[in-house]
């Protein structure tokens, strides 16, 4: 803490954007920021990340590169900045500090592979679709056939990450079986929901 200075958000501001050198590292202290990349195919993928002392931009502050994804506040969030000179002089002083920095950036690249084989082999988008189907089919919904959670909260309960709900989600609108609003999900069609989740899974 005595490092660097509390920086605050508010929902919808930005961290840091897509392709500037970050000048910059930071730690959430509380909040919610999510980290947007873009997809081969030109879609946005979001990584939301609630996690107390979860850091961001580590890699690119370090070596002085452009950002290839932006960051952006979801929630009211704190944040310690610590400046790129700041940072550097506290690794310098005990380079064993580096390694800690790497074990950070691996864990979030094995993050980024298990959410990219979710998507390549479908297996998240039919987990989506079938139990947004078992709460269609057990009254988990209320009496306008939605239910009040965020997609983040979903991809916990269900066990995929968020990029793949979200890739599930949009495959559904397309074919008019739900809508989503913020923090809200609304299933317009449960027939055809049913049948999606079947066709998914071989049925």
């Amino acid at each position: 803490m005595k490092l660097g200075a509390v920086k605050t958000l508010e929902i919808g501001q930005v961290l840091y954007p897509r392709g500037r050198v970050p000048t910059h590292v930071h730690g959430l202290i509380r909040g919610q920021i999510d980290v947007q990349l873009l997809a081969p195919n030109n879609e946005e993928l979001a990584y939301p990340s609630g996690q107390q002392s979860k850091w961001y931009s580590f890699s690119d502050a370090i070596t002085n590169e452009p950002a290839v994804g932006l960051a952006i506040a979801r929630q009211p969030s704190e944040l310690l900045r610590i400046s790129r000179r700041e940072l550097m002089h506290f690794l310098d002083s005990n380079p064993k500090r580096y390694i800690d920095i790497i074990a950070h950036d691996n864990a979030l690249r094995r993050q980024l592979q298990e959410v990219v084989a979710e998507i390549v082999t479908g297996e998240g988008v039919e987990l989506v679709a079938r139990r947004l189907s078992w709460m269609a089919e057990n009254d988990r919904l209320d009496a306008g056939n939605s239910v009040a959670i965020s997609q983040m909260d979903f991809a916990l309960a269900v066990g995929v990450s968020v990029p793949t709900v979200q890739r599930a989600f949009r495959d559904m609108k397309r074919r008019g079986i739900l809508e989503t609003h913020y923090g809200k999900i609304v299933v317009k069609d449960t027939v055809e929901l049913r049948r999606f989740a079947d066709k998914l899974g071989g049925g």
